[in-house]
């Protein structure tokens, strides 16, 4: 293993494993630069993990952002948005890993459908809570009301559970299956 790893060439490694009491065929084998021994499997097969957590992570930011933003524009929990964030995920995953599919990339939408479903809870949860505070103690209080602060996250994470209806868990769980349905592999050949 020494020879292999201070890059000696592979004759001599190979008269190396011979010496030692291997077989010729065997010494030769392992001995090759690429050991013929390890399986090669193509770059392509492999799951494109980053480019697919982007493409998560962006369908998430904006379908999040624009649930939240139609909340507040029209005052109503539109829990059926959350379906359009879980499409969203899986199509975007599905975009950024230029086509591929399979087990890594369906828990990689569902994530992303996930947080983007919490983002769009958590834009709708400050913009109201802000108000709040400005019709309470006024403007200036408001004002410094953060968007990422320790303390309204921790307000925002108490309260999560009496800001989701049963028809908005119905709808979570309907984004999670479509977000986990559209990056599935189609043939057990795709799923690696």
């Amino acid at each position: 293993m020494g020879f292999l790893k201070s890059r000696t060439a592979s004759t001599d490694v190979s008269q190396g494993f011979t010496g030692a009491g291997m077989s010729g065929s065997d010494a030769n084998r392992i001995a090759q630069p690429t050991p013929t021994y390890l399986p090669k499997v193509p770059i392509s097969s492999q799951p494109a993990i980053l480019p697919a957590m982007l493409g998560a992570g962006l369908a998430a930011a904006a379908g999040g952002g624009l649930w939240g933003l139609v909340v507040i524009l029209t005052g109503y929990v539109i829990g059926y948005m959350a379906l359009g964030i879980g499409l969203l995920s899986g199509f975007a995953v599905v975009l950024f890993s230029r086509g591929q599919r399979g087990l890594p990339l369906q828990v990689i939408a569902v994530a992303g459908s996930c947080m983007g479903i919490v983002i769009g809870k958590y834009t709708t949860f400050f913009h109201f809570v802000k108000k709040a505070v400005a019709n309470q103690h006024g403007e200036t209080v408001a004002a410094n009301v953060s968007l990422f602060s320790e303390k309204t996250i921790q307000v925002f994470a108490m309260n999560i559970g009496s800001m989701l209806s049963a028809f908005d868990i119905l709808w979570v769980f309907l984004a999670v299956i479509t977000a986990w349905r559209i990056p599935k592999a189609s043939s057990p050949s795709q799923q690696r």
